[in-house]
């Protein structure tokens, strides 16, 4: 949503205070170039601003230091000291307007400081897709997002194309379930569900980098099969800090060749049936014994190794946790009742999985 002006000063005013600005700043053409940030010397023609934009959310209450510092994080400006020195001078450093940006690629500080402290002049959509949800569940989000109906979201999946590095892995016939990287995707308004899923999926290419996917294939996993993992482990961890020891688990049992026995598997499974879908939702929490008997592929209760895809979007942290997994002798795990906080008691051998399923299985 774009944010109205959040500055006292007049248009004519606001030229004023950023010459004033300006000259100061080149006044300073003396002092280190840490300083300067690569302010152009007197004569020097600007750099060009890059074509490409950079989304940014200035949050409410943040310090010209703090958006000068993920501004130069992102690549948007060149220095953040200079930022915050501009911002200072021209008596703005209170007057950053919190809303949601687009910005240039590559710009001056003075040009981001004008953007930030008047308005954006480009309205923008804002939507945010939490770790963990299917392509279905995403499509809802982007309906009430504003980008189209969510019919649209479902077709655009569908027709999208992967990149070179993905693409050549992804089974035939497979949809892109746990290609779209769950991330908050700011663009301009008009942007149509296509450009949204095109953005999603190029995120999921820059973030899942060619150092994860060489960690994955160095433990015998493709980019699909690691994307199918770490799903999974999505799909089970609540506690950040276990994702590396489920993952470690799910290992252990593929070197055995045994089932993974993941029942978000089973729930994805369970949800290929509408009429399950239509009364339990996407992610039944009750199973019953028919329901881990599903002769699904995905059923990892009845099938050894990892299902045929994704059961889910993961998030970086779950495809990190599969690239570098902890290494660990635990081959079981169960979620504990008595906290009721999501996280889970692990084991060694079964009689110690039995013993913890009696005393955590229940609260």
């Amino acid at each position: 949503m774009t944010k109205a002006p959040v500055t006292p000063f007049a248009a004519a005013g606001i030229g004023v205070v950023v010459l004033m600005a300006l000259l100061a700043a080149w006044g300073i053409a003396g002092t280190p170039a840490s300083v300067r940030g690569g302010l152009p010397a007197a004569g020097a023609p600007p750099a060009p601003a890059s074509t490409a934009t950079v989304p940014f959310t200035l949050e409410r209450g943040a310090s010209a230091g703090d958006v000068g510092r993920r501004l130069e994080e992102l690549g948007v400006i060149r220095s953040a000291r200079q930022f915050e020195m501009l911002a200072r001078l021209m008596g703005v450093q209170g007057l950053l307007s919190a809303g949601d940006y687009l910005l240039p690629g590559r710009a001056s500080a003075l040009s981001v400081i004008q953007l930030l402290t008047v308005r954006e002049a480009v309205p923008v959509l804002r939507v945010t897709f939490p770790e963990g949800l299917r392509i279905e569940e995403m499509a809802v989000i982007a309906e009430q997002a504003g980008f189209g109906p969510r019919d649209e979201f479902l077709a655009a999946a569908a027709r999208a194309r992967l990149p070179a590095g993905l693409a050549e892995y992804l089974p035939e016939g497979a949809t892109l379930q746990g290609y779209l990287f769950p991330d908050t995707y700011i663009m301009p308004v008009g942007s149509t569900m296509d450009d949204l899923v095109a953005y999603m999926i190029r995120t999921l290419d820059e973030r899942f980098t060619p150092e994860l996917r060489a960690a994955a294939a160095a433990r015998g996993l493709n980019p699909h099969q690691a994307l199918t993992l770490a799903s999974i482990v999505e799909r089970e961890a609540v506690i950040p800090e276990e994702r590396p020891l489920i993952a470690g688990v799910f290992y252990n049992r593929l070197a055995a060749g045994d089932r993974l026995g993941a029942d978000p598997t089973v729930q994805f499974a369970v949800a290929q049936d509408p009429a399950s879908v239509r009364q339990y939702g996407w992610w039944k929490k009750e199973l019953t014994i028919i329901d881990l008997e599903n002769p699904s592929p995905y059923n990892t209760r009845l099938f050894p190794g990892l299902p045929p895809g994704p059961i889910a979007c993961p998030g970086l942290a779950s495809i990190e946790a599969v690239a570098r997994p902890a290494a660990t002798d635990y081959y079981y795990f169960v979620a504990d009742a008595k906290k009721g906080d999501g996280s889970h008691v692990f084991a060694v051998t079964f009689a110690e999985h039995e013993r913890n399923i009696a005393l955590y299985g229940a609260p």
